[in-house]
Order: structure tokens, then sequence, then C-alpha cells
């Protein structure tokens, strides 16, 4: 039980962080656009429902763990 627990709270965290750390910011050196920017094979892991599930499953599996401990 507690191997999937940990699976799944380190996954979830690999996500979030994913995802905070996913834009590539500003090009300072392409101001008219010309250049399209970076794509990665993370890109599809980027968006607003696998940040705030991802966040579920942290929080659901440290509730979880902490009922499994007593």
């Amino acid at each position: 039980m507690f191997i999937i627990l940990f699976v799944l709270f380190v996954s979830a965290a690999v996500l979030i962080i994913i995802n905070l750390t996913g834009d590539p910011g500003i090009d300072y050196w392409d101001l008219d656009g010309e250049n399209k920017p970076p794509v990665s094979k993370l890109d599809a892991l980027r968006n607003l429902p696998v940040f705030y599930g991802a966040g579920v499953v942290l929080i659901g599996t440290f509730i979880t763990y902490l009922l499994v401990r007593r």
C-alpha cells in the first residue's frame, strides 16, 4: 500500500513541476513573431486539467497516507 501511495505522490508532484516550469517565457529577440516557440514532447501534459488532477491526487494520497498510518 505504501509503495502505491508513494508512486502516486511522486508522479503527481512531477506533473505539477512539469506544469509550473513549462512556459518558455518571452523571446525578446523575436518581437515580430517570426519564429515559432520550441515544441516539446511534454506539451501534452501542460494544461489545466492535468495540473488540477495532479493536485487532487497529491492531496488525496497524502490524506490516505495519514489515514492508513493510524
